[in-house]
């Protein structure tokens, strides 16, 4: 066997070791998908029988205080990935969680679980006037933050009576930015061109080929300081201070724990079993919801893999103008 056919050997094993793989993976989740195929089989076959509509979440029978998940970046939409399904941050199934805890009379309070960077100012907003809802119906919020609890994910946290951190967490961060791109210079190396038509001079603004005018820089910066000015606002509200203060013990920078605590920025620090214990304690109950989570699909896994294949540049270049062609106002650590 020569070199060539050596190295064609070793990818067949390689491919038969990765279908091998890929088989007993699916396999595996599909029993598991399966089971829980079945029970929403029956679940919604007697929910037709008896004229009844299906519920989107199942709660306990009984007084419960439900935990609520804010981890990864906060936008707006389905990232693809549900609350239901495992990982990510979905944005349309969060906020329809938090309504039917609203409607659940069983609901005693929210243990509001925060491990995100922060993310869209209006997805952020949007989640906080929802939480905000949910105190309106007479319920109690105590908010735990995790490794991270940054700008947006601060900003959400302030519907909360009550914030309690890990130690090690990193918190606060208390502003917004704009960022985009001039790659015209690139789009000149390459040989490609932006043309726009537009209506008026101030139309499309933020097309990565055309440079920004002093005026169109002017117009972006007013939308970050009104934004900012609202971010102040709701900080300044929920922890109990002026404006001024807020922005004087936070010019943006991230702080630890321990700074965010002597900052009247958060309540306390603690481990989180001790915050879970003392908030079923609070609100008279042992039991604590949690939405379950199920494996990750093999579809998933693969539109990973694909995401990682070289791409040239212009495949490259293509896919960055699609996903950076709009002006998305920030809340972000950083």
């Amino acid at each position: 066997m020569n070199k060539k056919q050596f190295l064609w050997f070793l990818l067949a094993i390689a491919i038969f070791v990765g279908a091998g793989w890929f088989g007993v993976r699916s396999a595996v989740s599909a029993r598991k998908q399966m089971a829980a195929y079945s029970q929403q089989a029956a679940e919604s076959l007697a929910a037709s029988l008896t004229g009844a509509k299906e519920p989107a979440f199942s709660f306990p029978a009984g007084a419960y205080v439900a935990r609520v998940d804010v981890e990864g970046t906060i936008a707006s939409g389905n990232s693809g990935i549900s609350l239901t399904s495992g990982g990510g941050y979905d944005h349309d199934t969060l906020l329809d969680y938090v309504d039917a805890l609203i409607a659940d009379e069983n609901n005693v309070g929210m243990l509001l679980y925060v491990d995100s960077p922060g993310g869209e100012m209006g997805a952020a907003d949007e989640l906080y006037l929802k939480l905000m809802d949910y105190k309106a119906a007479g319920r109690p919020i105590w908010c735990y933050f995790d490794s991270t609890a940054c700008s947006g994910g601060y900003y959400v946290a302030m519907a909360s009576d009550e914030i309690q951190a890990n130690r090690n967490c990193m918190c606060v961060n208390i502003g917004v930015y704009i960022a985009t791109y001039n790659l015209s210079g690139l789009f000149e190396k390459l040989g490609v061109e932006q043309i726009a038509f537009k209506s008026s001079e101030n139309k499309g603004i933020g097309m990565t080929g055309i440079p920004w005018t002093e005026e169109q820089k002017e117009i972006y910066q007013s939308i970050v300081d009104e934004d900012y000015d609202l971010f102040l606002e709701i900080v300044a509200q929920g922890r109990g201070m002026t404006k001024d203060e807020v922005k004087a013990r936070d010019d943006g920078r991230e702080m630890t724990a321990r700074q965010a605590l002597a900052a009247g920025f958060i309540d306390g620090i603690c481990r989180y079993q001790e915050f879970q214990d003392s908030v079923l304690e609070k609100a008279g109950t042992d039991t604590l919801y949690q939405l379950p989570e199920a494996q990750e699909s093999l579809s998933s896994l693969l539109r990973y893999f694909l995401s990682q294949m070289p791409q040239s540049d212009t495949q490259a270049l293509t896919r960055f103008a699609e996903t950076h062609g709009g002006i998305v106002v920030m809340a972000y650590a950083g």
